[in-house]
């Protein structure tokens, strides 16, 4: 079992607040984490620890933070030959703040991510192609993530897109992703309407799949409020989330992401894939960090998809 991750590497700094600042506003921080993540990399090591090969396609910059990348990779037994490192900037950096309930706002400089061409997906084209599923996201270059996307599609491997940080994806990406992940604020970008339920979202369903030809599924992440799923053939899931105290948010919608990819890779129903998911993300969301929060191994699933 194989995945292909078009990946994004960042410096990450958080910062624990009382509760999220609003617009001018300061803050005294309780604290403050550093660490390696962003969205592609905490997916790609997610993977990994789930039991899936994984080749991962990244840009640094020549810096301590992309050493300290290379040792992560290393030490993670992630293999590091489509990791390209670039001088002309620095890798990508991260700012987030977390309130003490868990809830964060983040931003992010890609920095080197955008670095990355269609080139070096085709210098990637033989690992990409013996993948059983290539999963991207847009802390990555759209350019670099619409060739690995067409590349997959021409081959009939299944894509996964997590359009976040949210931009308004191109046409190639819609013509080429298989299954969409998206929590509640891009859903409400992508559909028009508040995904509040699994009939909320429904008459928004036929014009989605009108403008992403390929797309077979929507999966939607609501925190708490576990997530939703649509399959263009009709069928539609609700995985209630696992009861845990959430204290630091950041990274788990990635490991949810892990672990629907790695569900799905293997060929597993939706109904399985979305309680991994589930799982991966309740076990992040209950630890400080991302990258040491990830499960090794899969988590224990006690709650069944209605």
């Amino acid at each position: 079992m194989r995945v292909f991750v078009v990946a994004s590497f960042v410096e990450a700094l958080c910062w624990f607040v009382p509760r999220l600042p609003i617009a001018g506003e300061s803050l005294a921080a309780s604290r403050l984490e550093v660490g390696l993540g962003g969205k592609g990399l905490n997916v790609a090591v997610g993977l990994h620890r789930l039991g899936v090969e994984v080749d991962a396609l990244i840009g640094c910059g020549r810096d301590e933070a992309g050493e300290r990348l290379l040792r992560v990779l290393s030490a993670e037994g992630l293999h590091t030959r489509h990791v390209h490192r670039f001088e002309a900037t620095s890798s990508g950096r991260g700012a987030g703040f977390i309130a003490p309930e868990g809830q964060s706002a983040i931003a992010v400089h890609p920095g080197a991510n955008l670095l990355l061409t269609p080139a070096h997906v085709e210098r990637a084209a033989e690992d990409l192609e013996r993948a059983q599923l290539v999963y991207g996201q847009f802390e990555a270059s759209v350019e670099v993530l619409t060739a690995a996307f067409r590349r997959a599609h021409a081959r009939g491997i299944p894509t996964v897109l997590n359009p976040s940080p949210w931009q308004e994806p191109p046409a190639a990406l819609r013509e080429t992703t298989h299954t969409l992940v998206v929590n509640e604020v891009e859903a409400s970008r992508l559909l028009g309407t508040a995904p509040s339920s699994l009939e909320a979202l429904r008459p928004s369903l036929p014009a989605l799949w009108a403008s992403w030809p390929e797309c077979q599924r929507l999966v939607v992440t609501a925190g708490e409020r576990g997530c939703l799923a649509f399959e263009r053939d009709g069928d539609a899931l609700q995985a209630p989330a696992l009861p845990v105290s959430a204290v630091d948010t950041v990274g788990a919608g990635d490991a949810f992401s892990a672990g629907l990819c790695a569900a799905l890779a293997e060929g597993a129903p939706l109904r399985e894939a979305l309680e991994l998911g589930n799982a991966c993300g309740a076990h992040v969301a209950a630890r400080i960090g991302v990258l040491e929060a990830l499960p090794r191994g899969r988590p224990h699933i006690s709650s069944r998809t209605r």
